[in-house]
């Protein structure tokens, strides 16, 4: 789900997304934040599974937490 699939992170702790995103300086696509952000979500609790973030309510605490700092990280504000 990486909208530049020639940018690849060098990591597998940094998401594709995030290198994308600052190599070209554009703004993330709302596919790029979702998968940032279940990530985010999913790796900040060892007992979450990462298929269960599509279980979580769209206004829940954690979900939009995990958006937030998907679109920081992303976007920069």
């Amino acid at each position: 789900m990486v909208g530049d699939a020639a940018v690849k992170s060098a990591s597998p702790f940094i998401a594709d997304e995030l290198v994308a995103c600052v190599a070209s300086g554009v703004p993330a696509t709302c596919d790029q934040l979702t998968h940032l952000a279940a990530r985010i979500w999913a790796e900040s609790a060892r007992h979450r599974s990462a298929f269960s973030w599509g279980e979580l309510p769209v206004g829940a605490a954690d979900r939009v937490f995990a958006l937030r700092s998907a679109a920081l990280a992303l976007n920069g504000a």
